[in-house]
């Protein structure tokens, strides 16, 4: 069974504009074969699926890495990459 993980974090507030609440970021990690999503001859070594939810909005990302190395489909500065690899490192101790 693939392992799934959820984070939670609290929004940080930011001291020149205060948030009328602090909502909770919560992201649950899901790992995806990339043979049978890609295809036989793709290059893409790990795929994961991030589910990130801040507040009442959803927002899904595809978390790859290659050999470009790691990216997500809304670019290689998204907050998701990060997450995954985090969740990486505390998975399997690397």
């Amino acid at each position: 069974m693939a392992s799934v993980r959820r984070i939670s974090t609290a929004k940080k507030k930011k001291a020149s504009r205060p948030a009328p609440s602090a909502e909770e970021r919560r992201v649950d990690i899901e790992p995806i074969d990339p043979w049978l999503t890609c295809g036989p001859d793709t290059s893409v070594q790990e795929l994961w699926r991030v589910k990130e939810t801040i507040g009442r909005t959803t927002t899904f990302h595809l978390v790859f890495f290659d050999k470009y190395g790691w990216y997500c489909e809304h670019g290689r500065e998204c907050r998701a990459v990060t997450d995954v690899r985090r969740f990486i490192r505390e998975v399997r101790g690397a």
